[in-house]
This record gives C-alpha cells, sequence and structure tokens, in this order.
C-alpha cells in the first residue's frame, strides 16, 4: 500500500467521518490533498490495521482532526482516535476523549463530548451519530441541547437535526430566555421546524413563564414569534 493511499484510508474514516459527526458537516471530497502527522505509523498487512501514536493530525481540505492515538480496519471499516480529540470542519467543533467509526453509517463521540454546529451545542458523556438518518442523534447517557432559542435537558436524548426534532426522555427540562418559558416533565417533544414551532410535555407535566404557572399530565405549548406561549 503506497504512504497516499495509505494517509487516504485513514482520513476517509477519521477525518471525513468524524468530523461530521459533530451534527453534520458538508460532505468531504476525497480528491483533496490528505496530510496525516504522527510519532509512529504502523500497518499490519495481515490484519489490516493502521494505526498511528503521538501527537497525531490529519488534515484534508478544511477539517483536521487530531489525538493521541488513532487506528483502522482496513477489512472492517472500523477506526477510533483518542486522547484529547479535537475536530474541526467549517462551522463544526468536536472535542471528546475518544471517537469511534463504525463503517460509514455509525460514529460515536465519548467522554466529555462537546459539538458545536452554527448555533447549536451538545454536551454530554456519550453521543451516536446517524448520518443517513436525518442527521440522528442519540445520547442514551443524556445530555443538554443549547441554542439561541435557549436549553433542552433530558437523562435520554434524541434528536433528527435536519427536521429539528428533539426527545428528552426523564427529568426533560427546557429553558427559554428569550420567552421567559421554563417547562418540564417525564417525556418532551420538541418539533421546531412546524409553521408553529410547539413542545409537547408528558407525565407530570409543567409550564412557567412570568407569574403565569400551568400543571397537567399532557400539554402542548405552542412557542409564538411574539415569545408568549400557548398551551393547551
Amino acid at each position: 500500500m503506497t504512504t497516499k493511499r495509505l494517509y487516504r484510508s485513514i482520513l476517509l474514516l477519521l477525518t471525513a467521518g468524524a468530523v461530521c459527526t459533530a451534527v453534520a458537516a458538508a460532505p468531504q471530497n476525497t480528491e483533496q490533498t490528505t496530510t496525516l502527522s504522527a510519532d509512529r505509523l504502523t500497518y499490519d498487512t495481515r490484519t489490516g490495521v493502521i494505526t498511528a501514536e503521538g501527537g497525531v493530525r490529519m488534515e484534508q481540505g478544511t477539517g483536521h482532526i487530531e489525538g493521541a492515538h488513532a487506528s483502522y480496519n482496513t477489512k472492517t471499516q472500523e477506526g477510533t482516535i483518542e486522547g484529547a480529540v479535537r475536530a474541526q470542519r467549517d462551522d463544526m467543533q468536536l472535542s471528546c476523549d475518544r471517537l469511534l467509526a463504525a463503517g460509514q453509517e455509525h460514529w460515536q463521540a465519548s467522554g466529555s463530548v462537546r459539538m458545536v454546529k452554527a448555533d447549536r451545542t451538545f454536551t454530554g458523556p456519550l453521543v451516536d451519530y446517524y448520518p443517513t438518518q436525518d442527521d440522528h442523534i442519540l445520547a442514551s447517557s443524556g445530555g443538554t441541547i443549547t441554542s439561541t432559542d435557549g436549553t433542552l435537558s433530558a437523562d435520554h436524548l434524541e434528536g433528527w437535526l435536519k427536521q429539528s426534532r428533539f426527545t428528552g426522555l426523564g427529568n426533560a427540562h427546557l429553558m427559554c430566555p428569550a420567552r421567559d418559558l421554563e417547562g418540564g416533565g417525564d417525556r418532551m417533544d420538541y418539533y421546531g421546524n412546524d409553521p408553529k414551532p410547539y413542545v409537547v410535555l408528558d407525565g407530570n407535566a409543567w409550564v412557567f413563564q412570568g407569574n403565569n404557572m400551568a400543571r397537567s399530565n399532557h400539554m402542548t405549548v405552542y412557542l409564538a414569534e411574539d415569545g408568549t406561549a400557548m398551551t393547551e
């Protein structure tokens, strides 16, 4: 395997995939020049495993990723990079302790995860990303999604970024300072792309806005453009 091909094999998974893990970066162009630097680089032709150790940094186009250790299995198309992982591409940034790529359809970041894309930020211990499923993210251990409109946190978080749709299960909590609105419940479903964005709260649901308080087992809150909230 030539050095150029080896570089591209690693970058295909660890740079192209890992960088877009943090909330849907633009597709990579594999014809772009790629570079890899590390203290040590090995390739096992028997197992098909490529490893890079010490000061690993990979670059392609406007994207780069760095960490302490990286490996890629050319046979299974699985790869990892770990140790103070930092990645950036265009308006996306990612930091975590470990990044796993299982083929081209599933990426997982773990350990103090922080993903920033445009005005949206995810923080939590673990997140899985499925790029072909409307940029589906799954935070089974919980976390917080923050945007200019507020924050959504829960013990279990799930979202479809292209649809601007999110679900929180267990201690779901929503805060919208711009609307002077706070709410919560056992389950929360947020629909941001609807002509009239709204939140559905289930189980011990409550909403607080200004001096008004509402409680119910099931509640739908419509988020009006003037900052007011309507419940039913």
